[in-house]
């Protein structure tokens, strides 16, 4: 609940535009007004960071995007890499569906409390290291 009160005052048609953006969001006259002046000040606040991170970072940006771009396509080649070995490996089995498993059973891994990723709360119910039926977003 806000702390602070004050009056504002509207001329008839910006108003009723508030009037409408409230019925429109069933939410109260008063919610409407204090979104949109935190909309607002968040929006000037970051219009006054930009230029600031720019010249702090502007200078590495490009050299990031390249380092980006050049870790994704490391990462596509592997994939490709990976998934041509194991049709090699086991030519019986779908490459795709090996590596699906393969995926899921590292997230599953990585959420293991006790490693280096895994936080207390990724605990599961059961031994099998497996999130519960549904519970996870693979």
């Amino acid at each position: 609940m806000p702390e602070h009160g004050i009056t504002v005052r509207f001329d008839a048609p910006t108003f009723e535009a508030v009037q409408l953006e409230s019925r429109s969001r069933t939410l109260p006259l008063a919610e409407v007004v204090r979104q949109a002046v935190t909309e607002h000040l968040a929006r000037q606040t970051l219009a006054r960071a930009v230029p600031l991170l720019d010249a702090t970072f502007g200078k590495h940006v490009d050299r990031l995007a390249a380092l980006i771009a050049k870790a994704f396509i490391a990462a596509d080649m592997a994939s490709w890499q990976a998934r041509a070995l194991v049709a090699a490996l086991v030519p019986d089995q779908d490459p795709t569906a090996v590596m699906r498993e393969a995926r899921l059973r590292s997230l599953v891994d990585l959420r293991q409390v006790g490693t280096d990723f895994g936080l207390d709360e990724d605990e599961y119910p059961d031994e099998s290291g497996r999130p519960p039926a549904g519970g996870g977003n693979g």
